[in-house]
């Protein structure tokens, strides 16, 4: 029923707005693919005091997101030892930005690659979301370098870098090692398909350091 000054149609309107996109974050947020341990990462509840430049770089970067997106070096690369805060920054900011309706794809560079592997006697699947991570607005790809050594995963590791670098599309990345480090295999010798990849990395990102010990280790 509509009231004679229309604010009955305007507040069912209005509704309906609030519940398509409610709809469509929840959606977003199924499509991201957050493991659920990251899921509750927020930046009020990361430990500040340990990683101080590193959270203030990574609210930063979600509050002005919008503008950094267009500019060709807009994403973020965290690197540090193990447990100091790294994927707990890139999935804050992943939480705060799918709110806002951006589409996005994460994971563990290890599961993401497994993801890629024909499975069932076809590749269709695999090449669909080689695409995805490809394409997708915004990608979270955590833990990368352990799979330096595979032929087949650096592969599709410079797939995915080189065309979102191409593209200009904001890229989040973790990594335990160097940067440096990761041009190289357990040889000691230089990887060049991993060299073209730091390199596009250094372009495409901020690399913000972070030292210190394991906080998941102390005591309270």
């Amino acid at each position: 029923m509509v009231s004679d000054d229309g604010h009955q149609m305007v507040r069912q309107c209005r509704c309906a707005e609030l519940r398509r996109q409610k709809a469509l974050v929840e959606r977003l947020f199924r499509q991201a693919r957050i493991p659920k341990r990251f899921a509750g990462k927020r930046f009020d509840n990361f430990e500040v005091k340990r990683q101080e430049r590193a959270w203030q770089v990574a609210k930063r970067y979600a509050e002005q997101y919008k503008t950094l997106k267009d500019k060709p070096q807009n994403g973020l690369c965290f690197v540090g030892p193990p447990g100091t805060g790294k994927s707990h920054l890139a999935y804050a900011i992943l939480n705060e930005l799918l709110p806002q309706q951006v589409v996005a794809v994460s994971g563990t560079v290890p599961d993401l690659l497994d993801s890629l592997r024909p499975k069932g006697g076809g590749n269709a699947e695999a090449e669909d979301r080689l695409e995805l991570l490809k394409t997708a607005e915004l990608v979270v790809l955590d833990d990368l370098g352990a799979e330096r050594d595979s032929p087949w995963a650096t592969e599709r590791i410079y797939l995915i870098i080189n065309a979102r670098y191409a593209e200009q599309l904001p890229t989040i990345i973790t990594s335990n090692l160097p940067l440096e480090e990761l041009e190289t295999g357990a040889d000691g010798e230089v990887n060049l398909a991993w060299e073209r990849i730091v390199s596009r990395i250094w372009e495409m990102c901020y690399v913000v350091i972070m030292d210190g010990d394991d906080y998941r280790r102390k005591d309270d």
